[in-house]
């Protein structure tokens, strides 16, 4: 199997080379299509929150964290309370945070691989500022519907987290790598100033970190825009749409809808514009396509996020069975959300057709990052007191 998908792999970086030597034009438009998508979005959105979780993990806030936590993630996702920093972190600030700290805590043992591999599938999602910014208000010009698609978003990730619960390790199997819950703070945040290492290189090490790693993030989707170019001008997009109209007939799929959705395949942005942009008059048929493409999230995220997570114990075919199972949870709450509550009132969604970069910039995202990550550590206020309640 590794064989064959390393041939394939080959084959497809032979294909894209042969492209950007024989189209040169269309692949420095890609090319900078993707890196001003990084710079506008990406960078401000993620850029602090990279920094934040590697703070939080070298200040060892985590294990705080997971100590006073354990009574809520234990219950509800078989996971310890360490673990409840990735679920914030990865529901407020987007790919791929969910899978760097995922990383982080299993690197220090304080998960185990089953936990780190269903904690890897269900915290790694669309930011707020993409759903409801980008697409909700920038594409769709109705914040409604960016609202519905993140609710649908993630009440199915949350949805998904209990699911794997109960492929959990028994608990007679489970050696718990946390401190069990007492309430104290544990002996090791206690140390002296000697043997804690210096403020100063704590902040230059998670500065430099997340550097690398919003770096990464860019050449991900630089590469992956000039492939999803490749892709579209030698006319393999409209053969996956043809087909994909051809296996789903029974259901009202146009072809401009497929061809967005064959789009999102392969990046999530381009393929949420695309079947935006066509317009269809079925406002719920294209809130279903781009609820499909924002679960599925598309093979440069998935890229991304096995890239973060490779060396450790989480299969890439865990992963996509989560992700179809996602696509499924997620489409069915949209459908369900719009009938009983949005039916009459989305009908009126602008369908915009107007460059990218300018719907990228009808918003601040320095700002809208921000807010995601105070939102994130009011979430962890309230689970706090919820874990106190519970104590007590």
């Amino acid at each position: 199997m590794k064989k064959s998908f390393r041939l394939l792999f080959t084959t497809i970086i032979l294909v894209l080379t042969g492209f950007m030597i024989i189209c040169p034009r269309e692949t420095v438009i890609a090319a900078s299509f993707g890196f001003q998508l990084w710079y506008t979005t990406v960078l401000p959105a993620l850029f602090p929150f990279f920094i934040v979780a590697e703070l939080l993990v070298s200040l060892r806030l985590v294990n705080l964290l997971g100590i006073w936590l354990e009574p809520i993630m234990r219950p509800v996702f078989r996971l310890p309370g360490c673990s409840s920093l990735v679920v914030v972190m990865g529901f407020t600030s987007g790919f791929p945070v969910g899978a760097i700290l995922t990383r982080k805590l299993y690197e220090n043992k304080m998960l185990t691989a089953n936990e780190a591999e269903r904690l890897v599938s269900f915290t790694n999602n669309s930011s707020p500022l993409f759903i409801v910014g980008a697409v909700g208000v920038g594409m769709l010009a109705n914040p409604a519907a960016g609202y519905l698609l993140a609710a649908a978003l993630y009440l199915s990730n949350l949805l998904i987290g209990f699911i794997w619960r109960f492929k959990a390790e028994s608990m007679q199997s489970y050696k718990i790598s946390s401190p069990s819950y007492s309430g104290e703070i544990p002996v090791h945040l206690g140390e002296t100033q000697e043997n804690i290492e210096s403020i100063g290189k704590i902040l230059g090490d998670a500065i430099r970190n997340a550097v690398n790693n919003i770096l990464a993030v860019g050449g991900f989707i630089v590469i992956f825009s000039v492939l999803t170019r490749m892709l579209s001008f030698w006319g393999f997009i409209d053969l996956m749409a043809t087909g994909l109209i051809k296996i789903c007939g029974f259901l009202p799929l146009s072809y401009p809808l497929a061809y967005g959705l064959s789009m999102g395949f392969f990046e999530i942005t381009l393929g949420a514009k695309t079947a935006i942009a066509a317009s269809d008059p079925g406002a719920l048929s294209t809130l279903l396509v781009v609820s499909t493409i924002l679960a599925f999230s598309g093979l440069s995220i998935i890229a991304q996020v096995m890239s973060v997570v490779a060396g450790i114990p989480v299969r890439l075919s865990f992963y996509l069975k989560t992700r179809a199972l996602q696509v499924l949870l997620s489409i069915s709450i949209t459908s369900l959300i719009y009938r009983l509550f949005l039916e009459k009132s989305i009908h009126a969604m602008g369908w915009e057709t107007i460059p990218l970069y300018k719907i990228l910039y009808s918003f601040n995202a320095w700002t809208f990052s921000l807010y995601s990550m105070l939102l994130g550590f009011i979430i962890i206020l309230i689970m706090l007191g919820l874990a106190w309640c519970q104590k007590k």
